[in-house]
């Protein structure tokens, strides 16, 4: 799965304005949803505001709860987050590794200028995860809990995202 996304947090008095990190690789829900889970439970330990201070601290190649502090990257300047993914990190001519970009933020009505297929959206008070296609359109909502890699909750989430998606008319 190669599609790209944004995953982030709104503000409460401007909820239409997301404050987002890219993430290159796997961004479809089915691989997404279970991500954050799972590190919002093994890494965040059931904290929703450090799991959003762990997605927004950089750029993603992609996350993925099981990352260990000894996996690699053949890509200079990539690092790996133990628990939550490997750091998207890009290499000038000289050599040098680019410095952090910093957060983007963004309107959602304006997200179908950005080149994402989904936006994901955390709210750390309810802890729950907001799913938003390339057009800024709210398709469902669901709590972090009921997205854990387990087999029953993960099917139940996806089973839940695909019938509200095919409600909704969004192609798979």
């Amino acid at each position: 799965m190669s599609s790209h996304c944004y995953v982030g947090i709104t503000e409460p008095d401007q909820p239409r304005l997301a404050h987002a990190r890219f993430v290159l690789c796997d961004g479809h829900p089915s691989a997404i949803l279970p991500s954050l889970a799972a590190t919002w439970a093994r890494h965040a330990h059931y904290d929703t505001r450090a799991l959003v201070t762990a997605v927004l601290a950089c750029d993603w190649e992609y996350l993925d709860p099981d990352m260990t502090a000894a996996t690699r990257s053949a890509v200079a300047g990539q690092l790996p987050v133990p628990g939550v993914g490997m750091t998207l990190a890009s290499t000038c001519a000289d050599g040098a590794v680019d410095v952090l970009e910093p957060v983007t933020v963004f309107p959602l009505s304006h997200s179908r200028h950005l080149d994402v297929e989904w936006i994901y959206l955390l709210d750390p008070d309810t802890a729950t995860v907001a799913v938003h296609t390339d057009d800024g359109s709210l398709i469902a909502r669901y709590p972090l809990s009921g997205c854990l890699p387990r087999p029953a909750a993960a099917n139940r989430c996806m089973g839940e995202l695909r019938r509200t998606a095919a409600a909704a008319g969004v192609p798979r």
